[in-house]
């Protein structure tokens, strides 16, 4: 394997003027220094490298930074307005380290490496001001972390130098294969099998369901969902289906577009492609539908005439960037839901005639036009545009990316991809002349992730990951352990956790309407524990608990019921209604619920656990906990009335915390287990 020339900040003059424009103290979110500037001459494609330090009080510095990297560059004030949980300033500034962040110059295609480089040169002038600013020479500790597109940030930093950070903790870890080949098989299932069966899916792996995801669907369905199984998309995660969307999916057909022009007309025309096929599924959805346009909808800018606020005139005078989305009403439409789903609109008469965008969204006879496929404002794209033009409806492309995966097969190292390997292991299906989503990893991170890591790295990853699926952490450590041998786990921890899902922000998370609080919990408290533990590993060479236990399988992670054995961060917990975990009971008939919650060895101790019987969402009321006298295993016991008849899904959500108390919000380590009561 080649060795990666790692990058010296020190022997690069690009980021050789930093400059500060603003600074002083801020009494929010506590009392602490604050830092705004950039580094002159970095300007591409107006973005400037520009960076935010936040300093603690010299009373309450312990001599380290905490780093973060956003899945995509963004604003480098952009964590400024997190709250609770999520505030990453807050947590860095009580917890002894300053916080850095930064816009990592920005995102300029081709220039993946921009983005390391300019954390690098942040993270080593942040070092200088915290010299000048506590007063004394010390080099201060230092640990980057990020998650999704981060992780591949966080991944770069640790990979592409030395000496910059300490430590790293990737979250919610992507992969070289992952974008966009883990989003196409997770929309085929949602396409294919339809509302009901979806529904009907997450409840075979609700307690006292079958446990048989393949219930009931035809032939057909069950090989497309055993695909995206073997895939990694969890198998209890499809509880997210009505929320979850498509991912990138769609967001990178343009790419697609450049790289791969016949992919989209060989698809349907080539045999090896399912589009190919007039017997597949993809033949018999293909949508090609003809209508007209009926109205028009739009923003007209500045001007106010008659003209501009006429339907047939609205798009002519549209404005290049404008944040508007552009309407089409239609006299006709086919009533065929998610087939529908990203469609693309093409022309066939008029001025505007041979001219294509993207759908958005289609509602009650109306278009919402997206973006154009080049990335351009779909305004300008649709100029011309009238009453009575004759447009066509074609999810051609759409079914097209469903199954891309396919033709991207890449080396043995990545097992999910077998089941597009025959018994030679040569591909099944026609590959494409390169893989595409190594080239989106280096660019979202700069550089392909190999594992050759320099600092002591703890991967944080969920198991009902939707976007990032759980194989991908294991893959990694893997990657690690073709580097470092037997000296892994003195480099690298890998912790899974149970009832966790892609999503990082707690707001979304429980917001009934983006999410699902019924299915999962958040896993800052641990990804927290994991920033401190590697601190205490760096600086104290105080070991951190040994990777979760677990086990892959034909794309899946799976790990032993029981804290002592799973081991990790997280708290296991086991809930049961009246003894079991599935019920009938009469209305009006108390139910007794008791639960089990263990913490794995030197993990800390249960802190609060709180039930939700009726699905309000409401997990603020705590249970009285009964903890044994190791402190490792606590017991909750309580009873609740139905009132009327329906079946229910009682919740109960626990959490536990190094130190034992509630004191610290950004430490609790959270689980859950739910139950079934059907209530006659």
């Amino acid at each position: 394997m080649e060795k990666k020339k790692l990058y010296i900040p020190s022997e690069d003059n690009y980021f050789s003027q930093p400059y500060i424009d603003e600074e002083g103290w801020r009494d929010t979110p506590v009392r602490h220094y604050y830092v705004h500037g950039g580094f002159r001459g970095t300007e591409k494609n107006g973005t400037e490298a520009r960076f935010c330090f936040y300093f603690p009080e010299k009373d309450n510095y312990a001599g380290r930074f905490f780093q973060y990297v956003s899945p995509a560059p963004a604003d480098e004030h952009e964590c400024e307005w997190l709250s609770g949980e999520d505030d990453k300033i807050r947590f860095s500034l009580t917890h002894g380290a300053y916080f850095v962040n930064s816009n990592q110059g920005g995102f300029i295609p081709g220039e993946g490496e921009r983005l390391y480089k300019t954390s690098a040169h942040c993270a080593q002038f942040g070092r200088k001001l915290a010299g000048k600013l506590y007063e004394y020479e010390h080099r201060p500790y230092g640990y980057i972390f990020g998650g999704s597109g981060g992780s591949f940030k966080t991944i770069g930093c640790m990979e592409m130098t030395e000496g910059i950070w300490d430590g790293g903790v990737p979250y919610v870890t992507a992969n070289p294969m992952a974008v966009p080949n883990v989003f196409g098989p997770r929309v085929r299932v949602m396409r294919m099998l339809g509302e009901e069966k979806l529904k009907h899916l997450v409840d075979t792996m609700e307690p006292g369901g079958s446990g048989n995801i393949y219930e009931g669907l035809d032939e057909e369905q069950k090989q497309a969902l055993a695909e995206a199984t073997r895939m990694g998309f969890p198998k209890r995660g499809w509880f997210l289906w009505p929320t979850m969307g498509d991912g990138s999916l769609m967001v990178l057909a343009p790419y697609i577009y450049n790289v791969f022009p016949n992919y989209f007309k060989d698809f349907w025309e080539k045999p090896g492609y399912a589009g190919a096929d007039p017997d597949s599924n993809e033949a018999r959805a293909r949508i090609r539908f003809v209508t007209r346009v009926a109205g028009l909808t739009g923003f007209c800018g500045e001007q106010t005439n008659k003209d501009c606020s006429s339907v047939d005139k609205s798009w002519q005078t549209l404005s290049a960037g404008q944040d508007m989305e552009p309407q089409i009403r239609v006299e006709t439409i086919p009533d065929l839901g998610m087939r529908l789903f990203h469609c693309r609109i093409k022309v066939l008469s008029g001025k505007a005639k041979g001219k294509e965008n993207s759908i958005e969204k289609i509602e009650n006879g109306v278009i919402t036009v997206g973006k154009a496929f080049d990335w351009s404002d779909s305004y300008h794209n649709l100029t011309g545009l009238a009453v009575g033009d004759e447009i066509l409806l074609d999810n051609s492309d759409y079914l097209a990316m469903q199954t891309f995966q396919r033709h991207q097969v890449p080396d043995g190292s990545y097992h999910v991809y077998d089941q597009y390997r025959d018994e030679k292991g040569l591909p099944i299906y026609p590959q494409l002349p390169f893989l595409l989503s190594p080239i989106i990893a280096k660019n979202g991170g700069g550089e392909v992730p190999t594992g050759d890591i320099h600092g002591k790295v703890i991967a944080v990853c969920s198991l009902l990951d939707e976007s990032a699926y759980p194989w991908h952490g294991d893959w990694y450590r893997h990657a690690v352990e073709r580097h470092l041998g037997s000296k892994t786990d003195k480099m690298f921890r890998l912790y899974y956790n149970d009832n966790c899902v892609h999503e990082d922000n707690t707001a979304r998370l429980n917001d009934p309407e983006q999410s699902d609080p019924q299915h999962h919990v958040d896993y800052l408290g641990v990804l927290h524990q994991a920033l401190l533990d590697l601190a205490d590993w760096c600086e104290k060479n105080r070991e951190p608990v040994p990777s979760t236990n677990y086990k892959y399988y034909d794309g899946q992670i799976e790990v032993p019921d029981s804290a002592a054995e799973r081991g990790g961060l997280q708290p296991v917990v086991k809930a049961f209604a009246n003894g079991k975990k599935s019920i009938f009971v009469k209305a009006g008939e108390p139910v007794t619920f008791t639960a089990v919650i263990e913490v794995p060895g030197h993990t800390g101790i249960v802190t609060a656990a709180a039930w939700d019987f009726e699905q309000s969402n409401d997990f603020s009321r705590y249970e009285k906990l009964e903890i044994n006298e190791n402190s490792q295993t606590a017991y909750v016991k309580t009873t609740h009335i139905f009132k009327r008849p329906g079946t229910y899904f009682p919740v109960l959500k626990a959490q536990s915390s190094r130190t034992g108390t509630l004191d610290d919000i950004f430490i609790q380590c959270k689980n859950l287990d739910r139950v079934r009561v059907v209530v006659e």
